[in-house]
């Protein structure tokens, strides 16, 4: 396999988080990772990006990136992506037609029971045992990252999910480590984010962390995992891991500790991938979600329905 490189790009309303993913060979390689700050007013209430304050930052990040690459993958919060599962109306199954028509079917039996008009919304679908999980998200949240992103030089290849991403990150750790059913609570600067996966189960739950109110943040989590554990008790969950600051970790292991028996480890997020490159310490914390959308990115050249 010849080697394919992938930036994945997060961004946040405070900063841009990038990180750049190499897989040759069936290792993954870290080659680089920075964080820019960004204006506070880049994204609007409904995730809609002004790309005229964001352009200069972008192609200040594409002139860093190493190896001239500039292919890029991005995320978009699960808040701005509708979920329905839905059964085309049609007398027999889609399979029975010419594919093409799927689409079509399915973007039509989307609007009926939502009311969205198909050219407002982008739409993703998988099929399941009877009808199609469809995945829908507003134009001007995709456009408005699309439009930004091409202005400064830079090839999209791929938009996710934040779910998505941040449960392959996980995947990525647990397949270095060795480890299954390891939950990751990642603690961000305006964001908490917990995940498990296994091949029966994906969990992902995300809500406004503040360190201001932090007392209230840790109970928050502990009642995140003790309902996860409680909702879900045929997972088998063998640790926890958390991501953030030494100090983080250290003020959210000692509340765990007092409910769970469970292994908890601090997760260095850089631990994850093999890497040459000197990435300062302080940047760990910021990684996941950018180098999960690097590594959907990579899968989806693989696969080839990259853009």
């Amino acid at each position: 396999m010849r080697k394919r490189i992938v930036t994945g790009i997060d961004i946040r309303r405070h900063r841009i988080t990038t990180v750049t993913l190499k897989r040759q060979h069936n290792i993954v390689s870290l080659l680089a990772c920075e964080t820019l700050p960004v204006p506070d007013d880049i994204l609007s209430e409904n995730e809609v990006i002004d790309y005229q304050s964001i352009v200069n930052k972008l192609a200040e990040i594409r002139k860093r990136l190493p190896f001239w690459q500039n292919r890029v993958a991005i995320s978009i919060p699960d808040l701005a992506v509708m979920t329905r599962t839905v059964e085309p109306s049609i007398d027999t199954s889609i399979d029975s037609y010419d594919q093409s028509l799927a689409p079509w079917l399915i973007a039509q039996a989307f609007s009926e029971k939502t009311g969205l008009s198909g050219s407002s919304v982008y739409l993703d679908y998988v099929p399941l045992e009877t009808g199609y999980q469809v995945y829908a998200a507003k134009k001007e949240v995709v456009e408005s990252r699309l439009q930004a992103l091409c202005r400064a030089g830079l090839k999209p290849v791929l938009i996710d999910t934040e779910k998505q991403a941040f449960l392959q990150f996980l995947l990525e750790a647990m397949c270095r480590a060795q480890r299954q059913g390891w939950l990751l609570i990642d603690i961000g600067e305006d964001t908490i984010a917990l995940g498990f996966v296994t091949d029966e189960l994906n969990f992902y739950r995300q809500f406004p962390f503040s360190a201001q109110a932090f007392d209230a943040a840790l109970t928050l989590v502990l009642q995140e995992v003790q309902r996860f554990i409680s909702l879900h008790p045929a997972a088998l969950l063998n640790g926890i891991w958390i991501n953030g600051t030494p100090s983080m970790y250290q003020t959210f292991l000692q509340g765990l500790r007092q409910q769970f028996r469970e292994p908890i480890e601090h997760l260095v997020a850089v631990s994850v991938f093999e890497t040459s490159a000197s990435i300062p310490a302080h940047l760990s914390p910021f990684i996941p979600l950018a180098a999960g959308s690097a590594l959907r990115g990579l899968m989806a050249l693989e696969s080839g329905y990259a853009a």
